[in-house]
C-alpha cells in the first residue's frame, strides 16, 4: 500500500505542476503601463520686424531670410506635432 500512496502522490504533484504551468502560460505577462511624459508646449512669441528695418538689406538677402524662416517654422511644427503625439497632448494649431 505504501508504493501505491507514493505513486498517487507523484501523480497528484505532476497534475498540480501541469495545471500551474498551464495557468501561467494562459495568463502570461501583464502589459506594463506606458507612462506618458507631462509636456507643456507653448509657442514662443517671436519678435516682429518692420519693413523699415529690412530696407538696408538686399532683395536676395531678404529672400534667403524668408526661406530660412519658413523652413524653421515648418520644422518647429513637425517637432511640435511629434511631441504632441508622443505625449498625447490634446490641442494643436
Amino acid at each position: 500500500m505504501t508504493s501505491y500512496r507514493l505513486i498517487e502522490t507523484a501523480w497528484t504533484l505532476t497534475i498540480i505542476a501541469v495545471l500551474v504551468a498551464i495557468l501561467f502560460a494562459l495568463t502570461g505577462c501583464t502589459e506594463a503601463q506606458c507612462i506618458r511624459p507631462i509636456v507643456s508646449i507653448e509657442r514662443p512669441i517671436l519678435p516682429t520686424v518692420t519693413a523699415l528695418e529690412l530696407e538696408p538689406i538686399s532683395f536676395e538677402t531678404y529672400a534667403k531670410l524668408r526661406e530660412r524662416d519658413l523652413v524653421l517654422h515648418q520644422y518647429a511644427e513637425q517637432l511640435e506635432m511629434t511631441i504632441r503625439e508622443i505625449a498625447e497632448v490634446p490641442g494643436g494649431n
